[in-house]
């Protein structure tokens, strides 16, 4: 459509793939399963291009319009996080400003990093998000 920004179909990190359209993400070609919070979170911050989002930004961009607890934000990450397993690194904290992600390569758009923060509670606890 005319005026829409361009939206890539599918996004490379890795050893993984996005395909947005069918809200799907692949690991070496195969599907993994992911839920659909844990994979509008993982969009979000594709979509964010590199910028940083805080807890409220992202919290807003995965739950519009709607109230949660906080511990819902964390508890996303945590699965995505699972879901890279050894390749964790994926999602890396970066001190006292929050958590990135490796950059992308879009099949359609130029390569862009994905951009986390941790929320303020987590780091305390030392767990970060």
């Amino acid at each position: 459509m005319p005026g829409l920004p361009e939206v890539p179909t599918t996004i490379e990190f890795g050893r993984y793939k996005v395909v947005r359209h069918r809200r799907e993400l692949l690991a070496d070609g195969r599907p993994v399963e992911l839920g659909g919070r844990a994979f509008d979170t993982l969009m979000a911050l594709i979509d964010a291009r590199g910028m940083v989002l805080d807890k409220n930004q992202l919290m807003s961009l995965v739950w519009p319009d709607r109230i949660v607890e906080e511990n819902n934000l964390p508890a996303q990450i945590a699965v995505l996080r699972k879901v890279f397993g050894a390749d964790r690194h994926l999602i890396r904290t970066v001190a006292g400003r929050g958590l990135s992600s490796l950059r992308g390569r879009s099949a359609q758009c130029r390569p862009r990093p994905l951009v986390l923060l941790p929320l303020a509670d987590d780091e305390s606890s030392g767990g970060g998000v």
